[in-house]
């Protein structure tokens, strides 16, 4: 039966029972403390609802299925992260403001436990939704970082498959960042800005896959040479919205071992004048492994001189005590001293607590305005994607559970 309209009798009956009920809430609920607001790119910076610059802070840990498995849970390193009483090296507690969550591909760590496959939902569905959703009750952002070291051109299918799963499925995630692909090789052509061009042509692919589904996600776009030529993105960007360059600089480029200082850098400030940029790998220790080899002095500080200067945001990695470069002892005691970075990753993160952090009140009503909007509509269908930021209970159906979960949440925040 329909009204007239061409809608059916029963979807006009559901619209207003709908209508009736978003109103009630309106009168009836105070606001909501929105730790994690939708971020946004304007111009070469990030910025929260307000208009504030935002400067993420934080972690990367190892790949999310080794962790699971092999070295304590994902869960018990979120807690181990955001311990406020920890009182290691010179402050009292950990505040990253964002951990990256590495999802290394079948094909790259076939013989490792819980590995994502795109025709079986245990992986999201036991694992990592989970860490994303406990990320989002800890009031930090979370980057899904698609864990690739390779030539992006050997890994067009999968990395399109991957996205392709992912980005339907956290496009209603305020706090979820997607990083396409870690560290593309591609080191043939003769230029770096040709390079760049080939490799642009794949990220493009990706960056497409995710704007299908997931229009408001921050995206992180790496560069060839293992995210060390950006550059070029200043003059030849991706295409999109909210697109965010990605740099990685270890202590044997920064000093003068693998190429020059200044290279390096250069490929940041040209980067980051046009674009916001975020460094989601840097660390060091005291190792024969020249890549690796830094200290507090000759690395670490400068190297975060350097992004505050540029307002770079930055995870570090890695909290690990046997990947490197290391930040934990194997009984999960912080690596301290000169030549070490677990403490100084602690206590830079205390230090900068407070500066460039999104201002949660400005956005507590457009939080629920924007769950509104889409839950009062009627034709969500999995293609459609704003359908993300209805289905609260990710059951691909927006229906009155998807309000009661929402409300429940919302009320329940500080």
């Amino acid at each position: 039966m329909s009204d007239g309209t061409g809608r059916p009798a029963e979807s006009i009956s559901i619209l207003s029972v709908k209508v009736t009920i978003v109103c009630v809430l309106l009168c009836s609920i105070t606001a909501l403390h929105a730790a994690t607001p939708w971020l946004h790119v304007d111009g070469n910076q990030i910025k929260d609802p307000a208009g504030n610059v935002v400067v993420l802070r934080g972690i990367s840990t190892i790949d999310l299925g080794f962790l699971e498995a092999w070295q304590g849970g994902a869960i018990n390193m979120i807690d181990r992260l955001t311990d406020k009483t920890d009182t290691q090296g010179d402050s009292l507690g950990w505040h990253p403001r964002i951990l990256r969550i590495p999802v290394y591909p079948p094909d790259a760590a076939s013989s490792w436990p819980h590995r994502f496959d795109p025709n079986n939902d245990n992986f999201y569905n036991n694992l990592l939704r989970p860490v994303i959703d406990y990320c989002a009750a800890k009031d930090i952002y979370a980057i899904i970082d698609w864990h690739y070291i390779t030539d992006t051109w050997d890994k067009v299918e999968q990395t399109s498959e991957f996205w392709e799963y992912m980005a339907p499925r956290f496009a209603g995630d305020s706090h979820v960042l997607f990083e396409i692909f870690n560290e593309p090789i591609n080191n043939t052509g003769d230029s770096q800005t040709n390079r760049w061009l080939d490799f642009r042509d794949d990220a493009q692919t990706w960056v497409d896959i995710i704007r299908t589904h997931a229009p408001d996600n921050l995206i992180l776009v790496g560069g060839p040479q293992w995210s060390q030529i950006i550059a070029p993105a200043a003059t030849y960007p991706v295409s999109g919205s909210n697109i965010v360059y990605v740099a990685h600089v270890y202590p044997a480029h920064w000093l003068g071992i693998y190429g020059n200082q200044n290279y390096f850098k250069g490929q940041i400030t040209t980067c980051a004048a046009v674009h916001p940029v975020i460094m989601t790998e840097w660390g060091f220790t005291t190792t024969t492994e020249v890549l690796l080899n830094g200290t507090i002095t000759n690395y670490g500080q400068p190297l975060m001189d350097f992004l505050e200067l540029n307002k770079v945001g930055n995870t570090a990695w890695v909290a690990s005590y046997n990947w490197g470069p290391p930040m934990f002892h194997s009984n999960w005691t912080l690596r301290c001293g000169q030549g070490e970075m677990g403490c100084f990753v602690k206590d830079t993160l205390y230090a900068r607590r407070n500066d460039d952090q999104p201002t949660a009140e400005t956005n507590d009503f457009l939080d629920f305005g924007a769950f509104a909007t889409h839950w009062l509509r009627t034709d969500c269908e999995p293609a459609n994607a704003w359908c993300g930021r209805a289905d609260y209970t990710r059951d691909h159906c927006v229906l009155f559970d998807d309000l009661q979960e929402f409300a429940n949440a919302w009320l329940a925040s500080p």
